[in-house]
């Protein structure tokens, strides 16, 4: 697990840093699961809401939105693929998601090739990147307040 400025940040998934996305990838057999990393939940306040549209996906494409006490946004796919499930549990309660951003999933997809095992500048699982990224963020929303 690392920690930066007290959020964590589990080192057993990939991070999509796409456009500022913020999405945690975790492999789980032949499905990628997919949620919002701590920085998201952390800097965007309570989710009020959350959708996703089940379909096939392409990366960077937009496959759903959420809501959340500070603002609305779209929901970004790192993969390219079909949804297969969404989590229904933080779908009507996206609060879950800001209670246990790790564990609270959103969607799973399965990718039409090895996501997870290809070069991409926008997925993350190097600890002294995802550290250097997020510090950027944070100064990000610092230099914005």
């Amino acid at each position: 697990m690392l920690e930066i400025n007290g959020m964590n940040f589990p080192l057993d998934r990939v991070y999509y840093t796409r456009d500022g996305a913020h999405i945690w990838l975790k492999q789980e057999d032949d499905l990628i699961k997919i949620g919002m990393d701590a920085f998201l939940v952390e800097y965007a306040g309570y989710l009020t809401f959350l959708t996703v549209n089940e379909s096939r996906v392409k990366v960077g494409e937009s496959i759903g939105s959420f809501e959340s006490a500070k603002f609305v946004s779209r929901l970004y796919s790192p993969a390219d693929g079909e949804i297969v499930a969404v989590n229904d549990e933080v779908i009507k309660n996206p609060r879950k998601i800001n209670e246990a951003p790790y564990e609270s999933w959103i969607f799973a997809v399965k990718a039409d090739s090895a996501v997870l095992d290809g070069e991409s500048e926008y997925l993350l699982d190097d600890e002294e990147k995802i550290v250097k990224w997020i510090s950027e963020e944070i100064k990000k929303v610092e230099e914005d307040e």
